[in-house]
């Protein structure tokens, strides 16, 4: 049974005594709507002290013990989360330990993206190592924390094959976006071309300006994925699929920074060609292979009746 916030006549959040959080105004999802998709992941979200967030009413820190409301809320089964913030000067070791908290304190709700910047080099790799022995399921990589391109495979390379050693954790590229000439979905592809027992996420389906490049990198790389933060756009989501399948395609939000429930909605009503089960692999069943690395129930054959053609 799905748990209800405090307050749940006006749906609002209290957080520690302080003056309501009015970021949710209805009541929680239904346990049908949520049933109508079996398991449900968010695959792109952030965890962390994120001071802009208060400005529109969300706890500072947003932690464990917030998101793990916020999941119930809304309908979800777990998140894979980064640390929030971008640049350079972003230090993302605080919130990585924050992330490391929640996973502990809630296991099977939060999954971990290790958030690094390849420039610093043998501290990165060591970062890299630490997180993975926590149980870190994935590496964030966005050209714009430290001012490169996924062109600098001499740059990023170290990282890709100590990643490889370590083994169980999928690679993640921010795409797209008014940077995306350093950060193109066919970069994400050369080097999953290179790295074919790691799985390659290509996020935000390089969107905007770069979604042309992704059915191309999808059908040349067995070991890529894409993910859905910020690409609330059917015509988009829908012609990945029909041109490679619904096993390419993970739920992502941005969350907090967007209701994750939107995300939610955009695949149980807005992706109206997809059958149920396809619905079902987008919301939860490609994080569980993908993410996880839950291999797929076999499909099972009918028992033989023994009255074929030939009987």
């Amino acid at each position: 049974m799905l748990a209800r916030l405090p307050s749940s006549r006006t749906g609002v959040l209290r957080s520690g005594g302080r003056r309501p959080v009015t970021y949710l105004h209805r009541p929680a999802t239904s346990k049908s709507e949520v049933n109508s998709m079996s398991k449900i992941y968010d695959a792109h979200a952030y965890l962390g002290n994120n001071k802009g967030w208060g400005a529109f009413g969300l706890p500072v820190p947003f932690d464990g013990p917030h998101w793990v409301k916020y999941l119930d809320y809304c309908g979800f089964d777990g998140v894979l989360v980064a640390p929030p913030g971008v640049g350079a000067g972003e230090d993302f070791k605080p919130d990585m330990d924050r992330i490391a908290d929640a996973m502990k304190r809630y296991p099977g709700r939060f999954y971990g993206f290790c958030r690094l910047k390849p420039r610093r080099g043998k501290a990165a790799l060591e970062e890299l190592k630490r997180r993975h022995g926590q149980g870190f399921k994935a590496v964030k990589f966005n050209t714009l924390d430290d001012n490169y391109t996924l062109a600098d495979r001499s740059l990023l390379d170290p990282v890709l094959e100590t990643a490889d050693k370590l083994g169980g954790m999928t690679m993640y590229f921010h795409t797209g976006d008014r940077h995306g000439a350093t950060c193109q979905p066919s970069m994400v592809g050369n080097m999953a071309a290179d790295f074919p027992d790691m799985t390659f996420m290509i996020g935000h389906c390089g969107y905007p300006g770069w979604t042309d490049q992704i059915v191309p990198t999808l059908l040349r790389n067995p070991n890529t994925v894409c993910e859905t933060a910020g690409v609330f756009n059917p015509f988009i989501v829908q012609g990945i699929i029909d041109a490679t399948s619904a096993d390419r395609v993970l739920l992502g939000s941005n969350g907090p920074n967007s209701p994750i429930e939107i995300a939610r909605l955009f695949v149980q009503k807005y992706l109206g060609k997809l059958t149920p089960a396809e619905k079902a692999k987008v919301a939860g069943g490609n994080f569980e292979r993908w993410i996880l690395k839950i291999k797929p129930a076999a499909s099972k054959r009918p028992a033989a009746s023994g009255k074929g053609r030939h009987a």
